[in-house]
């Protein structure tokens, strides 16, 4: 089976998971799909030459949150917005497993009409980082969010420790990135769907930073991407 149609059927099953609402939490099975479809999305944005998301970016930001399918999750219709997952980078440079974040209140303007969109966050910043650890942050008030650049690489005095934006914001929809606002949307920690994924219940901080739960198989596929593009 090739990548489009695998990743055609990851999202497809996702939608009809998250078609009930991102409130729910889902169950181990559905956080599986999740995870892997969250690892389609970054592989097909960093896959795009050019135009792709910047390595140099993902090698220096602290976290990354992706949210696959976001709008057949009920963005237009429902403004209910999506789900996905946020990984850390920890101190030894090493990625930590996926926790488990709901995404609402967002507009996608010029994206109406579009029948699926992913979106990846690059949080450059402590700032964005510690809101994610206090369980929910709103973005454009907790933590700047800017379009992010695209390119293999980017001039570096624009991000780093000087960054220009806490968030750097990325969606892409049939292939193409798009523009995409999301000053006032919110992002907040799901222990519900994080627990069914583990197992049992773990915070944030100790899934993100304090090595409290142990990879599954479907996130070392996702973590040995991230490692892939962030080399």
């Amino acid at each position: 089976m090739t990548r489009p149609k695998i990743a055609c059927i990851l999202v497809a099953l996702l939608t009809l998971t998250l078609a009930a609402g991102p409130a729910l939490a889902a169950g181990k099975a559905e956080a599986e799909l999740e995870v892997l479809a969250a690892a389609v999305v970054l592989d097909k944005m960093m896959q795009q030459g050019d135009k792709s998301v910047p390595q140099d970016l993902l090698k220096r930001c602290r976290a990354v949150a992706i949210f696959p399918g976001v709008i057949k999750a009920g963005f237009i219709i429902g403004g209910q917005g999506g789900s996905g997952v946020v990984l850390a980078r920890r101190n030894d440079g090493s990625w930590s497993p996926p926790a488990f974040f709901n995404l609402a209140g967002a507009s996608l303007g010029l994206q109406i009409g579009a029948q699926s969109t992913d979106l990846m966050l690059l949080i450059m910043t402590r700032q964005g980082l510690d809101g994610l650890l206090k369980n929910q942050v709103q973005l454009g008030a907790d933590a700047s969010v800017a379009l992010g650049p695209v390119g293999r690489r980017v001039l570096a005095g624009t991000t780093g420790g000087g960054a220009a934006s806490d968030v750097y914001a990325y969606s892409m929809s049939k292939g193409l990135f798009m523009g995409v606002s999301l000053d006032g949307a919110g992002l907040e920690y799901d222990p519900e769907t994080t627990g069914s994924y583990y197992g049992f219940a773990e915070t944030v901080r100790g899934i993100l930073l304090e090595d409290k739960a142990r990879q599954q198989s479907s996130s070392r596929q996702l973590i040995k991407l991230l490692n892939k593009y962030s080399r």
